[in-house]
């Protein structure tokens, strides 16, 4: 395939490119910045609020778009920003969508991420791509953000929005603010722990962006998480079990709010027990299903270093 890529500069985003280049596709990569002639991959410079800023020619005839494009929500909100994390979802998706609707031959498909936020604080309630939209910030922003994706449908696009659980990766995202407080020895449970997390490995976040890209039945909110859900305590025991650091600790939610953000609420301690339901009706498997597993793999490198380095420690001692 020939892919066009916005947001790429993120960890999936990176992740994303990596896998293809690997495989032998063609890579477009929209950045803001002047683009680099010299880059691995293509780049063409566009304005994410102004279609006009993009050279569609130079696009070339593209087999699919993945939309990556957004702020980060794990910074503390003050109402300037949350302008910032709508726009940057909302604005940009609107644009991006004008812009394929002037390519002399539009992409196949359109796959914009997107998060199970948008399910809110459900408790024990099973939830798939059919349930409905639930309360928060990040919810109201969801609903314009894929309606803007199924726009592209007007013009003969197929359009999907994959809704991304916490994805995990050693290379960025939500990992390290994770293991922080398990390096200084207080790791623990968020709020009562008992509310659902979902959650994905990068490289089943990876392969399912592409399997939602190539498979033609596929289209509409497509849940992307690990089928093996997990409660927020459990959480805390697996990174503590893989780390070897003790996982009692506790932070009440009143007070995650106050110290780590009011963002912590609708990223960890809300519940949602999302359950990636159209990814295994169309026989996707995923690598990674067992959380404990999944930060073996990503940890380990790490871990070791930290085995080492005590082992060092001791010896100088002695």
């Amino acid at each position: 395939m020939r892919t066009l890529i916005s947001g790429a500069s993120g960890y999936i985003g990176q992740a994303l490119t990596e896998r293809l280049l690997g495989r032998g596709d063609e890579v477009v990569h929209l950045v803001r910045r002047e683009a680099n002639l010299d880059a691995e991959v293509e780049e063409v410079q566009w304005s994410p609020d102004d279609p006009d800023s993009v050279d569609v020619a130079a696009l070339g005839d593209v087999d699919a778009v993945v939309n990556l494009s957004g702020a980060s929500v794990a910074k503390r909100w003050t109402t300037r920003y949350l302008e910032v994390i709508s726009s940057s979802r909302i604005v940009t998706t609107q644009t991006l969508v004008e812009v394929l609707r002037r390519m002399e031959v539009p992409p196949k498909v359109l796959v914009t991420a997107s998060g199970v936020a948008i399910y809110g604080d459900r408790g024990d309630e099973q939830l798939t791509e059919s349930s409905a939209k639930g309360d928060g910030v990040l919810a109201d922003i969801a609903v314009p953000w894929e309606a803007a994706t199924e726009s592209a449908s007007e013009f003969g696009v197929r359009t999907s929005t994959v809704r991304f659980g916490m994805v995990l990766s050693a290379g960025g995202g939500p990992l390290d603010a994770l293991l922080k407080p398990f390096r200084m020895g207080v790791g623990g449970r968020i709020g009562n722990g008992r509310q659902w997390t979902p959650w994905v490995h990068i490289d089943d976040a990876v392969s399912a962006l592409l399997f939602v890209a190539e498979n033609e039945r596929l289209e509409g909110p497509v849940n992307v998480v690990a089928p093996g859900v997990v409660r927020n305590s459990e959480v805390a025991d697996a990174i503590g079990d893989v780390m070897g650091k003790p996982s009692f600790g506790w932070m009440p939610a009143v007070v995650a709010n106050l110290v780590i953000g009011n963002y912590i609420q609708e990223l960890v301690i809300n519940s949602a027990l999302v359950i990636p339901e159209k990814l295994l009706d169309a026989g996707f498997e995923f690598e990674f299903g067992d959380l404990r597993e999944c930060l073996r793999f990503e940890l380990a490198d790490r871990v070791s270093s930290v085995v080492e380095d005590e082992d060092d420690g001791m010896a100088g001692a002695a």
